[in-house]
C-alpha cells in the first residue's frame, strides 16, 4: 500500500474490520504495518480482529463492516477495496464470502444448470 492520504485509508481500512473510528491511527505513507502497530495499541490485535469477524458473521451481519461515505471521502474505491482485501488475506481472516441464495435445493447446481442460468435474456426461459 503507498498513498498520500494514508490516515483517511488507514481509517476506512480500521472501520471496515473493526466497525468503529479510531481517528488516532498514524500518519504517513499507507502501510499495513503501520496500521496493524495503530490497531494493536487501540487494543485490536489479529487475534481480537479474527474472533469481531467470527462474532459479527456468525450473529448474521456483514463483515467487514460497510464504511460510512465520511470516511471513504477522497479515496479511490478500487484503492480501498483491494488494501481491504489484501489485509483480510495477510492478516489470516477468514476470507469474504458471498452468500447465494438457493432456489430450494440443498445440492449444488450441475454444469448444465449453472449454463442454463447464463443464457442472455432474449433467449427466453426454459
Amino acid at each position: 500500500m503507498a498513498d498520500p492520504s494514508a490516515p483517511a485509508l488507514h481509517r476506512a481500512l480500521a472501520y471496515a474490520l473493526c466497525g468503529v473510528d479510531l481517528p488516532g491511527l498514524p500518519a504517513g505513507p499507507a502501510d499495513a504495518a503501520a496500521l496493524a502497530d495503530g490497531l494493536r495499541a487501540a487494543g485490536w490485535d489479529r487475534a481480537a480482529l479474527r474472533r469481531h469477524a467470527d462474532l459479527t458473521r456468525d450473529s448474521g451481519q456483514a463483515w467487514p463492516h460497510r464504511v460510512p461515505a465520511e470516511l471513504l471521502e477522497g479515496l479511490s474505491a478500487a484503492q480501498f477495496s483491494a488494501a481491504l482485501t489484501a489485509l483480510v488475506a495477510d492478516w489470516g481472516l477468514r476470507p469474504l464470502s458471498r452468500r447465494v441464495r438457493s432456489a430450494g435445493t440443498d445440492r449444488p447446481s450441475s454444469a448444465d444448470e449453472r449454463l442454463l442460468r447464463d443464457l442472455p435474456p432474449h433467449f427466453g426461459k426454459l
